[in-house]
């Protein structure tokens, strides 16, 4: 059993945020899993708004340069004919990286030997679905993404972001979130060492800009963060791609299913709190039309088949 509700906080109420928690959760837990997920939210949105606001400096210098040309081609009927014609296609395939549901990925066999740092001689605990909740959220400042996959029973995770001009491409950016956590005590202080994997995982990527001033954007990547009483305790990232083009240019790429481990990370418990471990992947799609156009999909899914704490 589960509950399932939209998180509007006072930093994430642009973000639709989504937060399911297994029934028998307590009132401490559910909530230590709200704040620390829309802390999350809150550090990544301010991330990635840092980021593209470095970009739009720079466009705004690019579209400066391009400026010449564009007049050209706006002076030209033959030329403007053309750009419309051009928006009106899908400049890549649809599905070109692939679908979440093709391939009908499902847990793979793996070696539940302990992999921290110190090998076997350290402890284990570990977890495996169903977690103790999920979450999703996309930046609201952007556009959801095409689809979405989260299944908190098998711990099967996907996302599929998609911009520009393709099936279900949107007007704009994709920054979307989505991964499982788990609840964590301890009677005693110490270092520990949390792990997880996507076993198996794939990711790939389509894009293509034509035109003018075009360029189109793809990343994702697997992240892991610890929260201490909902707050940021420790947190890293392992990104699997990013790929970045220009106009009259396209890129694809990717990796089949196989074996994603996650970032290294370590932290210090202590007695007599609440912890929370989770573990995330998200993806990211843009592009710019310039005069011209621009199509991108970013695709990430996998199976979280098991959480671990070493320590």
């Amino acid at each position: 059993m589960t509950y399932t509700e939209k998180y509007a906080g006072p930093d994430t109420s642009s973000m639709d945020l989504q937060i399911s928690i297994r029934d028998d959760a307590t009132q401490a837990d559910r909530q230590n899993a709200e704040r620390s997920v829309a802390a999350l939210v809150e550090r990544s949105a301010s991330a990635l708004a840092r980021d593209r606001a470095a970009e739009a400096e720079v466009a705004e210098l690019t579209a400066s340069l391009d400026a010449p040309f564009v007049k050209l081609i706006e002076g030209d009927p033959s030329a403007v004919r053309a750009l419309e014609d051009l928006r009106a296609r899908q400049l890549v395939r649809p599905d070109a990286a692939g679908t979440l549901a093709d391939g009908g990925l499902s847990a793979s066999a793996y070696d539940t030997a302990p992999m921290g740092p110190q090998g076997a001689s350290l402890r284990s605990l570990g977890f495996v679905p169903p977690y103790d909740f999920s979450w999703s959220w996309h930046d609201g400042n952007g556009h959801p993404p095409f689809n979405r996959l989260l299944e908190r029973p098998t711990g099967r995770v996907g996302l599929d972001a998609r911009s520009g001009l393709l099936d279900g491409g949107a007007a704009g950016f994709v920054n979307a979130h989505a991964g499982f956590g788990v609840f964590l005590r301890s009677d005693t202080p110490g270092q520990r060492f949390p792990h997880a994997v996507l076993n198996p995982g794939r990711f790939s990527h389509v894009m293509k800009a034509v035109g003018v001033g075009s360029n189109a954007t793809s990343e994702g990547g697997f992240e892991l963060t610890v929260f201490e009483d909902g707050r940021l305790l420790v947190a890293a990232s392992r990104k699997l791609w990013r790929a970045r083009i220009s106009a009259g240019e396209s890129s694809s790429g990717g990796e089949g299913a196989h074996l994603i481990t996650g970032p290294e990370l370590q932290f210090t418990i202590q007695p007599g709190r609440g912890y929370t471990f989770n573990a995330g992947i998200w993806v990211y799609s843009d592009r710019s039309t310039g005069v011209g156009g621009a199509a991108v999909q970013s695709l990430l899914q996998g199976v979280v088949t098991r959480m671990w704490v070493f320590g």
